[in-house]
């Protein structure tokens, strides 16, 4: 019977020993078979990765950068020797190694008499190359970049000078109205400014009324003037009813005995309105018996 086991060592392309196959890497695509392998050893394949990184020869007696293929005959082994030592570089290496080496360690040592002896184009011999940086590297960061990046922005605002008034917001290049400068106000194209506020449970109104009207309510601290057209009216129904009543302490403006109704001193038939300057607390006799009467007639009775 014929012996069909597998080799389990392989000889390097690169430094000629033999190793077994878990030193090489598996070949892939047509080539690649049950054991076929690359070529170079996991040692050789290091050295190699090792120069290719630092731009330097590899070690002497290690991997070179190409497969070395064994002699096929004496002729073509003096045929190649002969085209190794053709020039003068590469005479001097071939004198230089000893005896019982193989052409790997030949050609490692040419190639470094060859680099020492030549200098390079451009470059002034005896004198060593200086590492110059790559044009796109990046700065590296400190880890207290953060921290130092927050103090500079909190030096580069500006305190705040001793007497300093801030400028008051503008509308349309002018600057903004005082709550209570009625004279500020501009009617529309229609003569109406526009009044919003809000209910008693929350919700937000609006509506149209004339300028005689709106300054009045400013006047009477009824409403403040939000813009030069707008104006805000201050209290809803409740909220009025309960200022009035707290600030007269639910004593009858009349008579002085308790009251919790409220009356206007103008009355509305007459033109007045519900402002706190024109309402007072009043009791529930005192606001039926003056119903539509002015103050001073009210009185005299």
């Amino acid at each position: 019977m014929t012996d069909t086991s597998l080799p389990v060592s392989k000889q390097c392309a690169y430094c000629q020993q033999h190793k077994p196959l878990t030193e090489f890497r598996r070949r892939t695509g047509k080539r690649s078979k049950g054991q076929s392998r690359r070529g170079a050893c996991r040692e050789c394949r290091k050295i190699r990765g090792k120069a290719d990184v630092s731009g330097l020869p590899p070690v002497p007696g290690a991997a070179v950068s190409a497969p070395v293929k064994p002699a096929v005959s004496a002729s073509a082994g003096k045929t190649g020797q002969a085209a190794h030592t053709a020039t003068p570089s590469a005479r001097q290496a071939a004198v230089a190694v000893p005896a019982g080496q193989g052409p790997a360690q030949h050609r490692v040592s040419a190639a470094r008499q060859t680099a020492k002896t030549v200098p390079a184009r451009g470059d002034a011999p005896h004198e060593p190359k200086t590492a110059q940086p790559k044009p796109h590297s990046r700065p590296v960061r400190s880890r207290d970049s953060k921290s130092s990046a927050a103090s500079a922005g909190e030096r580069a605002k500006p305190r705040p000078r001793p007497g300093e008034q801030r400028r008051k917001p503008t509308l349309g290049g002018r600057p903004k109205p005082e709550p209570d400068d009625y004279s500020a106000l501009v009617p529309s194209a229609k003569g109406m400014i526009m009044m919003r506020g809000h209910s008693d449970k929350g919700r937000r109104w609006h509506q149209e009324i004339d300028l005689e009207l709106a300054v009045t309510l400013v006047r009477e601290h009824a409403a403040v003037v939000v813009n030069r057209r707008t104006i805000r009216r201050l209290y809803s129904n409740k909220d009025f009813r309960k200022l009035i009543l707290t600030r007269d302490n639910y004593t009858c403006h009349f008579c002085g005995l308790y009251g919790d109704t409220i009356d206007h001193l103008l009355p509305r038939a007459k033109g007045g309105h519900t402002t706190p300057d024109n309402c007072v607390c009043a009791c529930n006799l005192c606001n039926q018996t003056k119903a539509d009467m002015d103050v001073e007639e009210f009185m005299r009775r």
